[in-house]
Order: structure tokens, then sequence, then C-alpha cells
């Protein structure tokens, strides 16, 4: 295998989503989106129909069965989530037997702190909560409407998100502008006509830029534009 095969595949993954509502469906769609291959499972033969043409595989079939996880390939997955609802003991009991199968990570949907514990302790390597997290990104966008461009960068507090230049930031360069230590952020990437660059020390910011600079909040908001 090449640098560059071991590259893709460590970019690219398999996954296996189990659970396939709201939460499931729509993380499908962004693995996806993302070029991860997806194996995607139900009860639900109405909700397997649903994501068909959407991932590479779409399966009915009942997740706390491991024979039929291994039937469908389970074992390849590197990453497995759980994303059932509102069933608890179902959410756990697969959650086991997806360990058992030795899939490298396991993540798992909580309905509450209880949920949370017993998935931690039956194996999950991370524990979510889709709609606790959701609520407080939402509220954090209705105070800072900027944070809607931003994302948190996964175990840091750092955001990361795509802005338009600054006034005074249009026809200087970044060293000119000391972008660094004048912002407390850092330019990742310029997007220009359609194209990313890494930019250089005297790269000139245009108008029409769009530049990609990660930061904390505290330091981003005090000079970001809503």
């Amino acid at each position: 295998m090449t640098k560059k095969d071991r590259k893709n595949r460590s970019k690219h993954r398999v996954v296996l989503v189990v659970g396939l509502g709201r939460f499931g469906q729509a993380l499908c769609k962004s693995l996806v989106e993302q070029g991860n291959q997806v194996i995607a499972v139900d009860r639900s033969r109405q909700l397997v129909e649903e994501m068909a043409d959407i991932v590479d595989i779409s399966v009915q079939a009942d997740a706390t069965d491991a024979e039929a996880l291994q039937k469908i390939g389970a074992k390849e997955a590197d990453i497995a989530v759980v994303a059932i609802g509102g069933n608890v003991e179902a959410s756990i009991l697969t959650t086991t037997i997806l360990k058992d199968l030795e899939i490298p990570e396991v993540i798992a949907r909580a309905q509450n702190n209880i949920h949370a514990r017993v998935l931690a302790r039956v194996g999950a390597t991370r524990v979510v909560f889709p709609e606790k997290d959701m609520g407080e990104r939402l509220a954090a966008i209705m105070m800072h409407p900027w944070m809607s461009h931003f994302a948190q960068l996964p175990g840091s507090s750092f955001y990361l998100g795509e802005i338009s230049p600054l006034a005074e930031m249009e026809g200087k360069t970044l060293a000119e502008l000391d972008f660094r230590t004048r912002y407390n952020a850092v330019v990742l990437y310029i997007k220009r006509s359609g194209e990313r660059f890494i930019p250089k020390a005297d790269t000139v910011i245009r108008n029409d830029d769009r530049i990609l600079v990660a930061g904390l909040k505290e330091d981003i908001e005090e000079w970001i534009e809503d």
C-alpha cells in the first residue's frame, strides 16, 4: 500500500450508523458528503428505503441481533454510531454487541446522564447528546449570530470558521495587519475565485475573499462582525 493509499484510507472511513431517525439520517448524509462509505441500519423498512439512494449500503435489520450485524459487514466498520432514539434497552445492547465485534470506535447517543453512564460502562468510546448539544448551540447562536458560521474543534476551546474580510483588512497584507497579534487568530486558508490557498505574509486580502480563521471564542467575538 502506497503512502497516498494509506492517507486516503485514513481520510475516508467505513462508518456504520444504527438508527435512521432525523439524527441518524442527517449524520449519514453528512458522512457521505465527506466521502465516507456508510452502512445504514434500521428496523424500519420505510426509513431504510429512504436512505437507499444516499448511502452505500442501507439494510433493514435488528441491531440487537449480533449475527445480523455480522452478516451486513459490521465488523468491517472503522466507526460505529448508535443513533437509536427512544429505545434505551436497544441502544445499550447494540453498543455492547458492536464493542464485542471489536469495532475500533463506537459512538453512542444518550437520552440522559444515567443512560450515558451505562453506555460508557458497556464500552462506548464516546457518548453524545444531540438534543442537548443542539439546544446549547442554538442559544449561543441567538446571542452571538457570528457563531452560525463557526464550528468548535472537538476536544478544544478553538473555533473554526470562514469569514468575509473586515473593511480594515481589505487591500492589506497579513504582515501589514500583523493578523495573529492583532486579532488573536490564525488564517488557515483564503478562498479566492473558487480556489483555496495557504496565504503568505505578503498576501494581499481582497474584498471578495473568504478567509478561514481559527481562534478562541472570546478573542474572535472581540472583532468579528455579526
